[in-house]
């Protein structure tokens, strides 16, 4: 896509059912805790499913939940699976169900651009992928290959080492009253 790009608007996280047009509207993968996702790379419509708690019991699926989101018609084009942060994944998990074989490439591809809008939305470097390609669960960074690192913040001996000498070293006060 080239010109100019348009301003997403971030829009907050609700535990029930959302629709998402992710060509105009972004998320924070973030603050998903475990929730069902329907994507549709063409159109760019994200559905996230009932927020579940790790106890509940689900009774629902993902045809039925995208469903009562309002779509009632091309479910197969829809990338499925689970999306959440937490837990066993402190930045998150992206799990693929059904799983993506790299021998299907239509599926392989809009899976892969799942990720795509996934990295546009806050998954982070050290996401997890479960279900994709060949590796059963593997860190987003070793399928999108340009994810940059956490900005670690510099320890306190690398910025004492790139001070002049003359700063690093405390000055000595008096704090006693001269006689």
């Amino acid at each position: 896509m080239g010109g100019m790009s348009i301003e997403r608007i971030k829009i907050p996280i609700v535990p029930e059912i959302m629709r998402i047009d992710t060509r105009t509207q972004t998320i924070d993968m973030q603050q998903i805790d475990n929730r069902r996702f329907m994507y549709n790379p063409d159109t760019g419509l994200l559905v996230l499913g009932r927020q579940y708690a790790a106890t509940s019991l689900m009774d629902s699926s993902h045809a039925g939940e995208l469903a009562a989101a309002g779509v009632t018609k091309d479910y197969d084009a829809f990338v499925r699976g689970w999306v959440g942060a937490g837990g066993d994944y402190p930045v998150g998990v992206v799990h693929f169900a059904p799983s993506v074989d790299a021998r299907n490439i239509e599926l392989f591809d809009r899976a892969f651009d799942t990720l795509k809008m996934f990295a546009d939305n806050g998954i982070m470097y050290g996401t997890v992928i479960r279900g994709f390609g060949k590796e059963w669960e593997q860190p987003v960074s070793a399928i999108l290959t340009d994810m940059w690192q956490p900005a670690a913040k510099p320890s306190v001996r690398k910025q004492l080492k790139k001070q002049p000498a003359a700063k690093a070293v405390r000055q000595k006060t008096n704090h006693q009253q001269e006689r």
